[in-house]
C-alpha cells in the first residue's frame, strides 16, 4: 500500500515534537538528590539498598513518557548527584568504613550507565581520588608497590616540567584495583599533587581489551583533554609545557625505580623465610 508524501511529512513531524517533549523532560525532569533521598544511615547496607530501589523506581516511572529510552540514564544521573551530595556533607564518614569499596562500585557504575561525563563530574574525580591513601613519601609507596597494594604504570602524561621540578623525574602508580593514582617525583622523594601532573580517579580503570579501553577514553581521558585536571590549569596550558617523556633521563629513572621495587620484593621474601 502507497503512503502519500503529506502522511510521511506529518509522522516526521510528530517524531521531531516527540523528540524535542522527551529531551525536554530529561532536563526539567525534576529529578533532584532530595527526592530520591531515603531514611537510612549513608554508606550503610540499607543506604545502597534505597538506591538500587530509587535507581529502578526512577528508572520505571520515566521510561513510558520517552519515545527512546533514556530512563536509566536519568536514574543513574539522580543517583550519582545523591551520593556526591552525601559524600561532600559527611566527608569523613567514608574513611575506613566497612563499605568503603561499595561505594566506589556503586558510583562507578552509576558513571557508566550515565555514559557521558558533566565538567561536575569530572572534578568529583579529584575529591574520589583524595581517599586513595596514598602516602606522602616515595619510600612508602615503594613498600606497597612491592606488596602488591599498588603498581608502577606509565607517567606519560605526567612528567611536564611544572612547580621547580623536573618532570623527567616523575612516576606515577595505580592503586591494584586501578580506580586511585598518586604521582612522585624521584628528586623530592615526595608526592606530586599540582594541577599539571597530579594523579586522579579512573571511573574506567585502563586496558588493553577493547571495551575498557573505550570506557576508560571516554569517561576518563576525553574530560581531561576538555578540562584538565583541575579549573586552575586548562589542558591547553597543560600540554603548552614542556614534557620530559621519552628522554633518556625519564627511562632511565624509571629503570631505576622498577629495580627498587623489585629489591623491596625480594627483600620482604627473604625476610619471610
Amino acid at each position: 500500500m502507497m503512503i502519500k508524501k503529506s502522511s510521511l511529512r506529518t509522522i516526521a513531524v510528530l517524531l521531531i515534537l516527540v523528540t524535542i517533549s522527551c529531551g525536554a523532560t530529561i532536563r526539567n525532569s525534576g529529578i533532584t538528590p532530595a527526592a530520591i533521598g531515603g531514611q537510612a544511615e549513608f554508606l550503610s547496607d540499607g543506604y545502597f539498598y534505597e538506591l538500587d530501589v530509587r535507581f529502578e523506581q526512577i528508572k520505571e516511572e520515566h521510561r513510558k513518557w520517552h519515545l527512546f529510552d533514556r530512563s536509566g540514564k536519568m536514574a543513574a544521573q539522580a543517583v550519582a548527584a545523591q551520593m556526591m551530595d552525601d559524600l561532600k556533607n559527611d566527608p569523613d564518614a567514608l574513611r575506613q568504613h566497612k563499605n568503603f569499596k561499595r561505594y566506589f562500585e556503586t558510583f562507578d557504575r552509576m558513571v557508566r550507565k550515565i555514559g557521558r561525563i558533566s565538567e561536575e563530574l569530572h572534578y568529583f574525580r579529584n575529591t574520589l581520588n583524595a581517599y586513595s591513601n596514598a602516602p606522602v613519601k616515595l619510600e612508602d609507596m615503594i613498600t606497597l608497590a612491592a606488596e602488591g597494594e599498588w603498581r608502577l604504570f606509565s607517567a606519560k602524561y605526567h612528567k611536564y616540567d611544572f612547580g621547580g621540578l623536573n618532570g623527567a623525574y616523575n612516576v606515577k602508580f595505580v592503586s591494584a584495583d586501578g580506580r586511585f593514582e598518586a604521582v612522585y617525583n624521584t628528586e623530592s622523594g615526595e608526592i606530586v599533587t599540582d594541577p599539571v601532573n597530579m594523579g586522579t580517579y579512573n571511573y574506567a580503570p585502563g586496558s588493553i581489551h577493547p571495551m575498557k579501553y573505550y570506557r576508560h577514553y571516554t569517561l576518563d581521558k576525553t574530560p581531561w583533554t576538555n578540562w584538565g585536571n583541575t579549573k586552575e590549569m586548562a589542558y591547553r596550558d597543560i600540554v603548552a609545557l614542556e614534557s620530559k617523556h621519552g628522554t633518556i633521563i625519564s627511562n632511565q629513572n624509571d629503570k631505576t625505580l622498577e629495580s627498587r621495587i623489585q629489591d623491596r620484593k625480594s627483600s620482604r621474601s627473604d625476610g619471610n623465610r
